[in-house]
C-alpha cells in the first residue's frame, strides 16, 4: 500500500499525463510541482481528459499476464510451462510471486488515479458546464469501483481507500476490511456513477451511465441479489443503448474497439510503448509470422478441457473459431498480405495441439498500423453487453430457484421464463447455436465460459458459484463444493503430439481446497504493512 496511499496527496497535473496515461512510477514519489487537478482543470476539454487515464495504463501490470495467468490458467482454460504463471494452475502462487503483486498492485494504482480526481476535482469550476464536471467525477467513482471489484475477487478482504490523506502518516498500519464492505462501497460507487455519468457516450472509450448499470448489475449478481441484478440489467437492456455485434469474430479485431456491444474496456495504444499498448498477442500468438513484429511466444495453450467444452456445445464453431485455433483452421484477418493465415497441422502451442486466437490480431498492416511489438491497440474487454444479457437470465433462474444467499443455484435448477429465455438465446443465436425452450443453472454456466473463454471470467465465475460468502478469505476459506467438484473433472493435461495419428492424452486433474478460491496479500505488501494479514476491520462509511 505504501506507494499508493504515502504520496498520493494529490495528482501533479502537467498537459497530458491524465490524456495518455500515467506511468506506474508516478504514484511512488510525491508530486514536483504545486499545480493540482484542483486549479489545474479550468475548461470543457481538460476535464474531459481528465479521466483518460483511468482506463488504460494503470491497468498494465494486471492485462500483460496475471489478468490472465489468473482467470484463464486457474479455471483450467489455459496451460504453459512458463514459470513466473504456471504456479496459478495448481493455485500455488507464492505471496513473493512478482505477478501476483502486479494483480494488487495495478487496480490500486487505478484507485489511486481515481481518488486524486475525487478528492481534488472542484465540485463545480466556473466556465465549465455542471454535467461535464459531474461526469468526470462519475468516471472516477465507476473506475474505482471496477479496480476493486478485480481486487476483492483475487483476494478477498482488501483496504478501502477514500482519501489517501488520511492515511499518510500511517501507512504501515492501515487495516484489511471485510468483503461485505467491499461490496457496500462498489453498489455507493456505481450508484453515484449511475446518476452522475453522462449517458450513451460509451462509444467513446469512456465508462458512463449505462455502464455503470450494467456494473451494478454484475455486482448484485456476485451479491446473489437477483432482484436488483435484473433490474439494473433489463435498465440496461432496455435502454438501447448497446446491441449484440453481428459478427462474433469482429468483436476482437482492433478496428472494432468501442463497438456496441462494449460497455468497458481497458484502452491500449500501440504507439506509446510497452507500459501503454495491449502485450497480450506478444504473449499469445503462436508465432512472429501472425504478429509481424518479432514476438508471438505461444506461452498460453487453450486446455483439453476447454477444447471439449467447445465440441460438448454441439456446432458452436463461430466462437471456437474466434477463441482458439485448431489444426488446419484459417484466418483472412491474419497475416492478410499474405492470403491470410492457416494454423499449421503439427500446431500445438504448450503441448495442447492448440493455440489463442481471441486478443491475437495480426500485424500491424492487419490493424491499420495500430500494433507493434509487444503493444498492440486492441481494447481488453472488463464488460460487454452479451454478459448483460446472461445477467438478467442468471437472476431470473436465481430467483425462480429460491436460494439464499451463501447457498449457490443447484446445478439441475432451471427456467422457462420467457425474458430469462429471449437473454439467454439472443447470446446463443448470434452465433449459430440453436435456441433452447428452457435452460439449467449448468447450461447457463457454460453458455458463460464458451462466450467469454480468454477474457478474464471463468475463474471468478467458478469462485462465486456456490453463492455470495461475505466472511471468506485465503485465511478463512469458505465452502466451495460445487466449483471443486468441475474443476476436479476438468482435462488439464497435454497431448503428445499432433504428428501422431492418434496423439496420446497425458491426463492431468487436480482438485483444488476451499484455501485455494483467494490468493495472498502479496510478501513486499505485507511486509510494509502487517494488518493487510490479520483479520479485517469493519470500515467505517461517511454515510
Amino acid at each position: 500500500m505504501k506507494r499508493h496511499i504515502k504520496y498520493i496527496t494529490g495528482l501533479a497535473a502537467v498537459a497530458g499525463i491524465m490524456a495518455t496515461g500515467c506511468k506506474k512510477d508516478f504514484f511512488n514519489r510525491p508530486p514536483q510541482s504545486s499545480v493540482t487537478v484542483g486549479n489545474y482543470y479550468q475548461t470543457e476539454s481538460q476535464v474531459r481528459a481528465a479521466t483518460n487515464g483511468l482506463y488504460g495504463a494503470p491497468w498494465f501490470g494486471w492485462n500483460n499476464k496475471v489478468g490472465w495467468a489468473i482467470t484463464e490458467l486457474s479455471s483450467g482454460n489455459g496451460f504453459t510451462y512458463s514459470s513466473d504463471v504456471n504456479a496459478f494452475i495448481t493455485w500455488a502462487a507464492p505471496n513473493d510471486n512478482p505477478e501476483l503483486l502486479a494483480a494488487w498492485d495495478s487496480p490500486f494504482t487505478v484507485i489511486a488515479q481515481c481518488n486524486g480526481l475525487i478528492n481534488n476535482m472542484k465540485p463545480s469550476i466556473p466556465g465549465v458546464a455542471q454535467a461535464t464536471v459531474n461526469n468526470a467525477l462519475g468516471e472516477a467513482h465507476l473506475m474505482r469501483a471496477v479496480a476493486y471489484f478485480y481486487l476483492v475477487r483475487v483476494f478477498g478482504n482488501v483496504p478501502i481507500v477514500e482519501n489517501p490523506l488520511s492515511e499518510v502518516n500511517d501507512f504501515q498500519t492501515v487495516p484489511t476490511n471485510p468483503i461485505s464492505d467491499v461490496y457496500k462501497f462498489m453498489v455507493q460507487d456505481l450508484k453515484f456513477a449511475e446518476a452522475n455519468c453522462s449517458a450513451n457516450t460509451a462509444s467513446t472509450g469512456h465508462g458512463d451511465s449505462g455502464s455503470a448499470s450494467a456494473m451494478l448489475a454484475k455486482v448484485y449478481l456476485y451479491m446473489q441479489d437477483y432482484a436488483d441484478a435484473q433490474k439494473e440489467a433489463e435498465k440496461v437492456i432496455n435502454s438501447g443503448e448497446f446491441s449484440l455485434l453481428p459478427t462474433y469474430e469482429n468483436l476482437f479485431q482492433t478496428a472494432y474497439n468501442n463497438n456496441k456491444e462494449s460497455i468497458l474496456a481497458m484502452q491500449w495504444i500501440s504507439n506509446g510503448g510497452y507500459d501503454y499498448g495491449n502485450s497480450i498477442q506478444a504473449s499469445w500468438a503462436y508465432n512472429s509470422t501472425i504478429t509481424g513484429t518479432g514476438d508471438g511466444y505461444a506461452v498460453f495453450g487453450p486446455t483439453i478441457d476447454l477444447q471439449n467444452a467447445f465440441k460438448a456445445e454441439g456446432g458452436d464453431t463461430i466462437r471456437r473459431h474466434a477463441t482458439i485455433m485448431l489444426p488446419g483452421s484459417y484466418y483472412p484477418d491474419l497475416d492478410a498480405a499474405s492470403g491470410g493465415y492457416r494454423f499449421p497441422a503439427n500446431g500445438s502451442a504448450q503441448n495442447e495441439n492448440a493455440a489463442a486466437k481471441k486478443y491475437v490480431v495480426g500485424t500491424p498492416a492487419d490493424n491499420g498500423g495500430k500494433s507493434a511489438s509487444q503493444a498492440s491497440g486492441n481494447n481488453t474487454y472488463i464488460m460487454r453487453y452479451s454478459d448483460v444479457l446472461l445477467i438478467d437470465a442468471e437472476a431470473i433462474l436465481g430467483q425462480a430457484a429460491g436460494v439464499q444467499p451463501g447457498t449457490g443455484i443447484p446445478l439441475t435448477a432451471s427456467t422457462s421464463d420467457p425474458q430469462a429465455l429471449a437473454s439467454f438465446n439472443a447470446v446463443r443465436t448470434r452465433v449459430g447455436v440453436p435456441p433452447v425452450t428452457s435452460f439449467t443453472y449448468q447450461q447457463l454456466l457454460l453458455e458463460r465460459r464458451l462466450e467469454f473463454a480468454l477474457e478474464q471470467d471463468y475463474w471468478f465465475d467458478l469462485c462465486r458459484i456456490d453463492g455470495y460468502h461475505p466472511a471468506g478469505s485465503a485465511t478463512s476459506p469458505t465452502p466451495h463444493p460445487t466449483a471443486i467438484a468441475i474443476i476436479s473433472q476438468q482435462e488439464r493435461g497435454t497431448y503428445s503430439t499432433t504428428a501422431d495419428n492418434n496423439p496420446v492424452i497425458y491426463s492431468n486433474k487436480l482438485t483444488p481446497t476451499d484455501a485455494n478460491f483467494y490468493f495472498p496479500v502479496p510478501a513486499v505488501e505485507a511486509a510494509t504493512d502487517p494488518n493487510l494479514v490479520k483479520a479485517p476491520v469493519p470500515y467505517k462509511f461517511s454515510n
